[in-house]
């Protein structure tokens, strides 16, 4: 059941897909999400919706591409851990049988 989600990859009709658990709360638009994944890098849109959004290392340059957004599981991670696992309750992906 926990894979169901990865199906996202197959919605081809659509530019993006998202899924995310019954316990996900959305708190803000995803507006942001969509615009990096939407609108080429060199639209004032892409970069502007970049600013925004608040990432785990900041300090990390952004790829030219995003294909996808998720949530890491950083209360299962240990304090020194530098990487945290993927948490299966929230997705946002570009629709790719190919990455399926």
């Amino acid at each position: 059941a926990e894979f169901i989600k990865l199906y996202a990859y197959h919605l081809k009709n659509h530019p993006i897909a998202v899924h995310w658990d019954m316990d996900v709360a959305i708190l803000h638009p995803l507006d942001d999400l969509y615009d990096v994944m939407i609108f080429p890098p060199s639209d004032p849109r892409n970069k502007a919706a970049r600013e925004r959004i608040e990432r785990q290392h900041p300090e990390e340059k952004w790829p030219e591409v995003v294909d996808a957004f998720l949530t890491r599981d950083v209360t299962s991670a240990m304090p020194w851990e530098e990487r945290t696992a993927v948490q299966g309750g929230f997705l946002v992906a570009r629709p790719d049988v190919a990455v399926f």
